[in-house]
């Protein structure tokens, strides 16, 4: 499955239980240089849904984008809140979008229960990122996905090492960049 929000940003992709979530945060407009919103109008955001597997195919249509906002903002903020605190962070208030969502449980073709979200567009689409994640919470691979430390990055990637102490998107260009600012830093201080 390619993944056009996560591969403009050669960030680490997660495993298939958390592809769609990460691929949602990562259309954001980020990184460095900002790439462009994929969700900022709906043929962009529909062109960036053919690109991933859905269990539905939601169309999107210029009503459903400021629900999706807020949701990838609130969701980009649960990320973001957990990387400098040693704390628990201040959660985001959901509660609003989740009263708006509905669920089913059905078999899939295997015969397992499967969680199945209802309604149309961003209903849909919200509903199959929420199921994602609380399987993706159940297998414990939730914490993994993360977003850069770099502030003027914050790209989402997902943290494969054994101790999930990844900070960076891309250590190449964010953890340098950042680790050869507070050297300088150090060096003037020192001076």
């Amino acid at each position: 499955m390619s993944d056009p929000a996560t591969e403009r940003y050669a960030a680490a992709p997660a495993p298939v239980l958390l592809r769609r979530v990460q691929s949602f945060l990562n259309t954001r407009s980020t990184g460095r240089p900002p790439e462009a919103d994929l969700l900022a109008g709906p043929a962009s955001a529909n062109s960036w849904l053919r690109a991933l597997e859905w269990p539905a195919r939601p169309r999107l249509t210029t009503d459903d984008l400021p629900p999706l906002y807020e949701l990838r903002e609130a969701l980009q903020a649960q990320l973001e809140a957990g990387r400098a605190a040693a704390g628990p962070a201040p959660q985001p208030d959901r509660s609003g979008l989740l009263d708006k969502l509905r669920w089913s449980m059905t078999f899939d073709d295997a015969g397992r229960l499967a969680l199945s979200a209802e309604g149309e567009g961003w209903r849909q689409v919200a509903g199959t990122l929420l199921g994602d994640i609380l399987l993706a919470q159940q297998h414990e691979l939730w914490p993994r996905l993360k977003a850069c430390r770099n502030p003027l990055c914050s790209v989402v990637f997902y943290d494969s090492s054994k101790n999930q102490s990844r900070v960076w998107h891309n250590t190449a260009d964010c953890g340098n960049l950042v680790n050869l600012r507070a050297a300088r830093a150090r060096q003037r201080g020192q001076s």
